[in-house]
């Protein structure tokens, strides 16, 4: 298989499903559909010739080339979004503060 070839987007999809043990939980990390991840890790497992993630009844766990598969793309999905300035933000996950600050209120002139 040719990198040129192959989504490279499937590898985020496959690097949330793996973390999070969970199409649905996945997707809401990726901000995308429960039907696109899914359809992302069918065309993956098509790809890469291997069911990758098992459903069992407390989520999908990963088949052992799926472990094996996993960190190396962690590893390059990590260093990909240093490269381009910054940590991924999750927010789930996130420990920061944020202030919020109340803007004026402006009223506009009433029309005549």
């Amino acid at each position: 298989m040719q990198i040129r070839n192959f989504d490279l987007n499937l590898l985020i999809v496959f690097d949330a499903v793996f973390e999070e043990h969970s199409i649905a939980a996945g997707s809401a990390r990726l901000g995308l559909s429960q039907s696109a991840v899914s359809h992302a890790v069918r065309r993956l497992r098509a790809a890469l010739s291997d069911e990758l993630f098992v459903r069992q009844a407390d989520g999908m766990w990963p088949t052992p080339r799926a472990r094996q598969f996993a960190i190396p793309v962690k590893s390059a999905l990590d260093r990909i979004a240093r490269g381009l300035g910054g940590e991924p933000f999750y927010p789930a996950r996130a420990i920061r503060s944020f202030a919020v600050s109340q803007l004026a209120q402006v009223t506009m002139p009433r029309r005549l």
